[in-house]
């Protein structure tokens, strides 16, 4: 009797923990909110019931592209019922909740046929490949990097061939082109042309010249320690204050490579503006995909030049941000609008270019000063703050002061 009393009472448990994920996401709908909206924009409307159901919210910021300003009340009614009122009139969102997150995305009610551009991207002159270069949707955030070897796929929508298409690199100049102008070939080749570097004239004089330049960040002699960036979408950032006001623009940004990691490893630089909601990174601002390879020597700060972008100084404000690329076959990173793809590399039978470690990535040093300004951007899309670390990543921008008249 003793016995199978036992083994009800485990069968009666192991029922129980094999419905607990089903009970937890049908939880999280049936949460019961208050909450008012008054001609809010539908992003923020989103940000505010997720804050005041007290859970998290992934989504596309182009989602809600065509959505007008929010207005609605609700007094002690479940989460379902607000979401369903909220999205009622446009029949191209829809919803879900997965691991306690609620989770948008647009519904697709449509065939749109897609046409893929491929080739290789090379210098002008000798014809190599140039590593990591881009091409994507001028002014849009849609973009694919090149592998290693230049070499690159990009699928384009039907209602995207109206686009211009632009090819870019660190060091080159970028070039634009019409989608037909590329989908004519099966396979195209974009040659750039190195850039010139402009050097800016140097004037010797007897008097100290005001300063034209400050530099903001973590400059700290000290490191700590280093951080880990995967190569497979993950962010770090550093919120870097602009207390003085400055007038001017983003000159240069600095990273703190360490020689623990692959400092070989590309990356991709992102500048964001500071989301006033949720005081973490918001929208890219700037404005290319810009993908970098350091040399293999690099051991400390490893300098981009941003001056040709003229990315002004948010008066409350950016981040800085580091991002990983992984470079094989279809590998993705996370933007702001949607997973871009990496070029397709072409295989070959005695050099499949896997990574030999891991540990393929970037690692960015950290010290123990200003903890709480580095941000995280994980996988599941969120960013989140390193709040109990008191640490700061070593990152920094050089800003260009404009000159008072």
């Amino acid at each position: 009797m003793r016995k199978t009393t036992l083994k009800s009472i485990v069968f009666i448990i192991f029922l129980c923990v094999g419905t607990i994920p089903i009970i937890a996401q049908n939880t999280v709908l049936e949460k019961r909110i208050s909450v008012s909206l008054n001609a809010m924009p539908m992003e923020k409307a989103i940000e505010k019931i997720a804050a005041t159901a007290g859970i998290h919210v992934s989504y596309s910021s182009d989602l809600f592209s065509h959505c007008s300003p929010v207005t609605l009340a609700a007094q002690d009614q479940m989460l379902l019922a607000v979401l369903n009122k909220l999205f009622a009139p446009y029949k191209k969102i829809a919803y879900t909740v997965h691991a306690g997150q609620l989770i948008l995305f647009p519904k697709k009610t449509i065939i749109v046929k897609e046409y893929t551009i491929k080739g290789t991207i090379c210098h002008e002159t000798s014809g190599s490949p140039i590593s990591y270069a881009t091409l994507q949707i001028k002014g849009k955030p849609k973009g694919v990097v090149a592998d290693h070897n230049g070499f690159f796929e990009f699928t384009l929508s039907e209602l995207e061939l109206a686009d211009s298409l632009t090819a870019s690199c660190l060091g080159y100049e970028r070039r634009t082109f019409g989608t037909d102008t590329l989908l004519a070939k099966p396979e195209v080749r974009i040659a750039l042309k190195e850039k010139p570097l402009n050097i800016e004239s140097v004037i010797v004089t007897a008097t100290k010249l005001p300063k034209k330049s400050k530099t903001l960040g973590n400059r700290n002699i000290f490191t700590t320690g280093s951080i880990y960036l995967d190569t497979h979408g993950q962010q770090i950032a550093l919120y870097i204050e602009n207390k003085k006001h400055l007038n001017g623009y983003i000159r240069k940004v600095s990273y703190h490579l360490s020689n623990k990691g692959n400092v070989e490893a590309p990356f991709r630089v992102r500048i964001f503006d500071v989301d006033t909601l949720t005081n973490a990174p918001g929208k890219d601002i700037l404005p290319e995909i810009l993908v970098i390879q350091p040399p293999q020597d690099t051991n400390g700060w490893f300098d981009v030049n941003l001056s040709e972008y003229q990315i002004f100084v948010p008066p409350n404000g950016f981040f800085v941000a580091i991002q990983g690329v992984f470079p094989n076959d279809y590998s993705f990173y996370a933007n702001d609008s949607e997973l871009v793809d990496t070029g397709k590399l072409r295989r070959r039978s005695n050099d499949d270019f896997a990574p030999k470690s891991i540990h393929y990535g970037q690692r960015i040093n950290y010290s123990g000063k200003g903890g709480g300004n580095t941000w995280h951007y994980s996988l599941s899309h969120q960013w989140f703050q390193m709040e109990r670390d008191n640490y700061s990543v070593k990152i920094s921008a050089e800003i260009g002061i404009f000159s008072k008249k």
